[in-house]
């Protein structure tokens, strides 16, 4: 809320400066103010009631845990999301600090490359950033900001149940905070 809320007019300096905050690291500062404005977009639906499309992205393991507290803890992660991109970040990797920011930044990207695709003139003040030659290369974006991508086996029905932090394979492989209970505990450095 406050620092980071999305305009659409160029002229209105409450857009963070990407171009600087970007500049040298592998983050393009196009892909980075995408990111910023549809988790701005996305946190907004959770505020005014409109969450149900973005819960339904969730893996069914979720279904039982979603009550009021739950989304209201869900949403806040996009704006959580949001504030990093502006401030700016030196560890890419630090955008996403627990598995709720996973599952939210997979949604953030997954949106922010569907508008890039079909073109949302809502956000023509990103393309008046600096160019990059990743600008539109969302595979690398998935690339350079998740250390792994454990959260996305909770989507494969034939790894039913290894949210439980006691099974043989989740032990095995090291899986951590796959259980909905532990989806906002910080990852252990």
């Amino acid at each position: 809320m406050g620092a980071a809320s999305v305009s659409y007019d160029p002229g209105v300096p409450s857009e963070p400066d990407f171009a600087a905050l970007y500049y040298a690291t592998a983050l393009a500062p196009r892909m980075a103010a995408r990111l910023w404005v549809a988790a701005q977009l996305v946190h907004d639906a959770f505020r005014q009631d409109e969450a149900d499309m973005w819960l339904e992205q969730l893996p069914t393991v979720a279904a039982t845990h979603v009550d009021e507290r739950f989304i209201a803890a869900f949403g806040s992660r996009f704006d959580v999301i949001a504030l990093r991109l502006a401030e700016g970040l030196e560890e890419l990797s630090a955008v996403a600090t627990c598995t709720a920011d996973e599952l939210a930044l997979h949604m953030i990207i997954g949106y922010a490359e569907e508008q890039r695709r079909d073109g949302s003139p809502a956000w023509g003040w990103i393309e008046a950033l600096p160019h990059h030659p990743d600008d539109d290369d969302f595979d690398l974006l998935r690339d350079i900001l998740f250390e792994d991508n454990d959260v996305l086996i909770l989507y494969n029905p034939a790894m039913d149940g290894i949210e439980d932090p006691e099974s043989d394979i989740a032990q095995i492989q090291r899986f951590v905070n796959l259980h909905p209970n532990d989806w906002f505990k910080t990852f252990a450095k």
